[in-house]
């Protein structure tokens, strides 16, 4: 299972400078088909600069949750540090 893309990433409007909320459609590449589903995802950094990512699968896949979520997340931060998410 691999996270081919994330497409229409929309920033939601919020006055927490340190508490980002997005929505946007990912493409993922499962073992038996590629599908395009809508997520929610918000990235909160803490005084540290760590990032805690959460994400919600709007549609379930046919496919285990958990290790979308997990390879979301991965991908999700890369695309964070390469400062190719929406400011």
């Amino acid at each position: 299972m691999n996270v081919i893309a994330l497409n229409d990433v929309t920033r939601e409007e919020g006055f927490i400078y340190y508490f980002r909320k997005y929505k946007a459609i990912a493409t993922l590449k499962l073992p038996t088909e590629t599908t395009d589903t809508p997520i929610l995802f918000s990235i909160e950094t803490d005084p540290l600069g760590r990032k805690n990512i959460e994400v919600k699968l709007v549609a379930q896949p046919n496919y285990p949750a958990l290790p979308i979520i997990n390879a979301l997340k991965t991908f999700i931060l890369s695309d964070d540090d390469k400062g190719l998410l929406p400011i």
